[in-house]
């Protein structure tokens, strides 16, 4: 057996192995984790803020609050969306997002494979809303990782989506 062989075996039998994550529009993470994300995801409409006030704005958007404390973590165990970090002057709302998908359900792939993947996805990223009549935007800054806090409630197995996954 060859030195890298013997590593990746001992990597795999250890669990030392890296973690699963997916990354860009071409990341081949599962349909069915895709959807439940988007399922959490969509109803929100980040990107069309229907309020000039800011603080309105933010309390009109679904998900749990976190304040970054132990006290105030959700439950997102069977899925969900915590909105955290949030912040806002006179014309502009600020927030971070976290969704994960939930369980996925023991279904097959949609080409008809045994399903052998992460058991959920999770995803986090910013918002920045422009809330000014005349110059109402809203833009998303992707992260590279997640509130440990958050990330450490769900199952070892599940796996990192960055934002861009979920275009489209």
């Amino acid at each position: 057996m060859s030195v890298i062989g013997a590593v990746a075996t001992v990597a795999a039998l250890c669990g030392c192995s890296d973690p699963v994550e997916y990354r860009g529009a071409d990341s081949g993470i599962d349909g069915v984790l895709w959807r439940q994300v988007a399922d959490f995801e969509d109803p929100l409409a980040f990107h069309a803020p229907s309020s000039h006030d800011p603080e309105e704005y933010l309390a009109g958007l679904g998900g749990s609050r976190w304040d970054g404390t132990a006290e105030t973590i959700p439950d997102l165990r069977s899925g969900g969306v915590a909105l955290y970090d949030m912040s806002w002057t006179d014309s502009t709302a600020r927030f971070s997002v976290f969704i994960t998908s939930g369980p996925r359900p023991d279904v097959p792939t949609e080409d008809g494979r045994t399903y052998d993947g992460p058991s959920q996805v999770y995803t986090c990223y910013g918002i920045t809303s422009e809330l000014d009549p005349a110059q109402k935007s809203a833009t998303r800054t992707i992260f590279t990782e997640c509130p440990d806090a958050l990330v450490d409630q769900l199952p070892e197995d599940a796996a990192f989506a960055s934002g861009e996954v979920f275009d489209g």
